[in-house]
């Protein structure tokens, strides 16, 4: 049992969710009622996807995984995983540093016009608002990363495919499934408590809900 909680804790990474959000939104089929599809990611041209992505892998994942990377041989950070609540603080406020790079990107080289820019905007957003919070609560408490980032995939399918007319419904419940399945895996390992676990889907759900709907209120 241990080495499958191990396994998910890996494929499920926290730095992966933005990544798995924005890859499903584009690669899965969805439309939605508007006939020029202007918020559904799907219909994006094939070069933009690999702009998307190519700027998510690298400010959402490589940026930080590399700055983890260089603090473990330095000896800052005992394990990639962080488990220590106290090695998370550096690392914590790097990914902020390089969310808020990828928003300022984003809101400068996408135009209002890309079909579904609000939602690239508000996965950004959403993100950066997750990764503020837990690194605030992580002076304190250790709030589960993990579960955090699952609730910011989550959040972001959840929010996406509320405004899409067809979708693969099991993608939503799968995401669900996951999320539980990723989150008892933590408790298996002995990594976290319940609450945190929940506080830290809660966050990541919640702050994808507010990213999306400021700009769809506000831009």
């Amino acid at each position: 049992m241990k080495i499958v909680s191990k396994i998910l804790s890996w494929l499920f990474l926290p730095l992966l969710a933005p990544i798995y959000a924005i890859a499903i939104a584009m690669y899965i089929e969805s439309t939605e009622a508007d006939f020029y599809q202007r918020q559904s990611l799907y219909w994006l041209e094939p070069m933009q996807k690999e702009f998307l992505l190519y700027f998510f892998v690298f400010f959402s994942f490589l940026a930080p995984a590399l700055t983890v990377l260089f603090l473990q041989t330095r000896g800052s950070v005992t394990s990639v995983m962080m488990e220590k609540r106290s090695e998370r603080i550096i690392p914590s406020l790097m990914t902020i540093l390089f969310g808020i790079s990828l928003l300022a990107i984003f809101l400068v080289k996408i135009p209002e016009t890309l079909p579904g820019a609000r939602f690239i905007f508000g996965l950004s957003l959403g993100s950066l608002i997750a990764v503020i919070i837990c690194t605030i609560l992580t002076f304190r408490w250790k709030v589960s990363l993990h579960a955090a980032g699952m609730g910011i995939l989550t959040g972001f399918l959840y929010m996406y495919y509320s405004q899409m007319l067809l979708f693969p419904m099991w993608i939503l419940i799968l995401a669900f499934l996951v999320s539980g399945m990723v989150m008892a895996a933590r408790m298996v390992l002995k990594l976290h408590s319940l609450a945190q676990l929940v506080a830290g889907f809660a966050i990541g759900f919640a702050s994808l809900l507010v990213g999306i709907k400021f700009f769809f209120v506000y831009y």
